[in-house]
């Protein structure tokens, strides 16, 4: 899992060099790390009398390098036949084309940070008043 203090550490190391891209910091800090892409899409939308759920589409993949403004990943896919998550196919992104990524390492997925407008409240009781979630006022 990379650190905090990590990535502000490889973001210092960037002012030394201003010649680096965004891919070329991801490949520097996720080298051999897996990470999950979002490139904005919906994989897919369920729809529910009058409520609609879209489920963010990612690219998942093991970080191999980076070009100029080409992010190379060793992606995930599912195998048509054995219908099992395989390694193997060379993914290329352009970094422009990112609009969130994160590295997977089991504690939430990019779905899961997508939050409603109306959470806010709670993570500034939880994180900036410093009240616990079960002692919150409703």
């Amino acid at each position: 899992m990379t650190t905090q203090e990590e990535i502000l550490q490889a973001i210092e190391d960037c002012g030394k060099d201003r010649q680096k891209t965004l891919a070329e910091f991801i490949a520097t800090v996720f080298k051999d790390k897996f990470i999950e892409i979002y490139l904005g899409d919906s994989y897919e939308e369920v729809s529910v009398e009058q409520i609609s759920t879209s489920y963010p589409a990612v690219f998942c993949g093991k970080v191999v390098a980076a070009y100029k403004e080409c992010l190379v990943l060793n992606s995930a896919y599912v195998n048509k036949s054995s219908k099992q998550i395989e390694l193997g196919n060379l993914f290329f992104v352009n970094e422009r084309a990112i609009r969130a990524m994160s590295e997977v390492d089991g504690k939430a997925i990019i779905e899961d940070m997508f939050l409603r407008s109306s959470d806010t409240l709670g993570i500034k009781s939880q994180f900036v008043d410093g009240i616990p979630p079960t002692l919150k006022k409703k």
